[in-house]
């Protein structure tokens, strides 16, 4: 709520507060103004009342965190990272010439300055709306956010950690030379376009030879889509063969393909996703999965999900085993064990 001059009232503001005088309530807390009700607090010589914002109408955590100001600067920020990181890579496409690491650094650390934690960052991510038009760009730099996180959560060692933030911004580099009617085709895609768009590792990983980038980045870029069970394309690696680089993009990478809004389908919630991954672990390493998996889950404690019989829960406790499928409860403190539901999924946020 916040306190308005009567003389820049409008009809349609409502009150947020009783509006008083010599002790009579003109006005109730929830009025709708009028031109009417605003005449009326001119003759009583009203001079400031207290009206409702927008934040003050939602009334879930989502709504709330994106009418927040801490969720405004955030975006604001990504916004302008966004188109420069997107005008760098563009230079580079055009010229060849290799970004600047500290370029994407200093993209990386002034974002990571406007949220206090990972945990508000995968709230903040699943509340962003990409443009369409960007959808490549926005899918590395979100991915160079949270392997930001991912890296803070496991402790890696500097070096590790800046090389891991760098190969989020570069790993889909090759996408940005495929068709993006073939990347964000709603139907399905047909064998050889499936074929077109596997190119993109090695598209990308071309693009970055001779530019002096250290040889793992480059690796990774090549092998992000190898799979720990020999699943993976381009050439079928398995386990250890892969890149370890890589193997955490492997997560980033699915982790935000899933939490972002697509043609097709809404953006999944975190949880939806652990589920998907619990179901692939043998594609991923899972001595890295399993704890970046757990910090996502508890992250989620305290949220409020909707089933897909539309009720509305808290999530309470999460099993150890079965990651995706928490302990929750509602107001009334009746408590529903997902593992023990396989009926009841959860389908969003609130």
């Amino acid at each position: 709520m916040k306190s308005v001059a009567r003389m820049e009232l409008m009809p349609g503001m409502t009150l947020g507060e009783d509006v008083s005088w010599q002790g009579k309530v003109l006005f109730n807390a929830g009025t709708v103004l009028t031109q009417g009700n605003i005449d009326k607090l001119k003759r009583y010589s009203i001079m400031i009342v207290t009206v409702m914002e927008d934040v003050d109408f939602a009334t879930t955590h989502y709504e709330r965190l994106r009418y927040s100001n801490d969720f405004k600067v955030f975006e604001k920020k990504h916004a302008a990272a966004l188109s420069i990181f997107k005008n760098l890579t563009n230079t580079f496409i055009a010229t060849g010439r290799r970004i600047s690491d500290q370029a994407l650094m200093n993209i990386y650390d002034d974002l990571r300055s406007s949220y206090p934690t990972g945990a508000v960052l995968l709230d903040y991510l699943y509340n962003l709306m990409p443009n369409e038009d960007e959808l490549t760009f926005n899918h590395c730099l979100n991915s160079a956010l949270l392997a930001g996180t991912f890296a803070e959560w496991v402790a890696l060692p500097e070096e590790d950690r800046r090389d891991l933030i760098l190969t989020g911004f570069y790993y889909d580099i090759g996408k940005l030379k495929v068709p993006s009617d073939l990347l964000w085709k709603s139907g399905s895609l047909s064998s050889e376009e499936t074929e077109a768009v596997r190119k993109h590792p090695v598209i990308g990983w071309a693009m970055l030879g001779g530019t002096g980038l250290p040889q793992r980045i480059q690796d990774a870029v090549l092998t992000h889509h190898e799979r720990m069970d020999g699943s993976g394309y381009p050439n079928k690696l398995k386990g250890s063969e892969i890149n370890v680089l890589a193997r955490y993009i492997a997560i980033i990478d699915t982790y935000i393909a899933m939490a972002s809004p697509r043609p097709q389908r809404m953006a999944m919630t975190p949880l939806q996703i652990l589920g998907i991954m619990e179901q692939d672990i043998a594609k991923y390493d899972a001595e890295l999965l399993v704890p970046l998996m757990r910090r996502i889950a508890d992250a989620q404690i305290g949220s409020s999900v909707c089933l897909n019989d539309e009720s509305v829960w808290e999530v309470f406790l999460i099993h150890p085993d079965r990651i995706s499928r928490p302990v929750l409860r509602n107001e009334t403190r009746q408590v529903l064990d997902l593992a023990e539901r396989p009926e009841m999924q959860i389908v969003k946020m609130m």
